[in-house]
């Protein structure tokens, strides 16, 4: 006759496979995105298109409305309310800077064919830069009223070009964006589908 020991006799652990991620940016993404994209009861298009408008939205220059901006279209065009929201954050208080900027040396280029900027325009970044470099905290800096005065009267001269640029780089990340989460989905979907039911 076989003993069997008292620890195989016990029932095993069933252990959440996001237990055993390491502490990191990436185990967090990842589970944000199976969880709040994969995971949503909606058609995979619908899910998909909401990623592709959360890039749109994210790199436009409305930050501070994007949300709003965001589920707005999403109700219009019939996009899932939900997927995009992650994408929106795309711009948020620290990386406002350099997107924009970015964004609007990209439609300056396509609009002018050059990428040196107005005097007015030059200005007014560097009013910008200069309140957001200030000697204050990171806090302090990104609630300042004098910073969001300052970046308001920015992207205000950096009109249609920044728009332009911010429009293609929404655009250019959100069409592959939105194909990776289609067939992220469809894929995620088989599998669950695939697997044996648990008791």
């Amino acid at each position: 006759m076989v003993s069997v020991s008292a620890q195989e006799s016990q029932p095993r652990e069933v252990v959440d496979p996001e237990d055993d991620l390491p502490p990191g940016l990436w185990p967090k993404v990842k589970h944000l995105v199976v969880h709040r994209i994969l995971q949503l009861d909606d058609t995979p298009h619908r899910i998909a298109l909401g990623v592709f408008l959360g890039f749109v939205v994210g790199a436009t220059p409305t930050i501070g409305f994007q949300m709003i901006i965001y589920v707005a279209i999403a109700a219009m065009v019939g996009a899932n309310k939900i997927s995009g929201i992650l994408p929106v954050w795309l711009s948020n208080p620290i990386t406002a800077v350099p997107l924009y900027y970015s964004n609007w040396k990209i439609g300056q280029f396509l609009m002018t064919g050059s990428l040196s900027g107005s005097p007015e325009t030059k200005a007014a970044i560097e009013r910008m830069m200069s309140g957001a470099t200030a000697d204050a905290s990171l806090w302090d800096r990104l609630t300042s009223p004098d910073l969001w005065g300052a970046a308001l009267d920015t992207f205000v001269a950096m009109g249609a070009e920044l728009w332009v640029g911010s429009l293609l780089v929404g655009v250019v990340f959100g069409a592959p964006a939105y194909w990776a989460a289609y067939r992220g989905v469809l894929l995620y979907r088989r599998r669950r589908a695939a697997q044996p039911p648990t008791d």
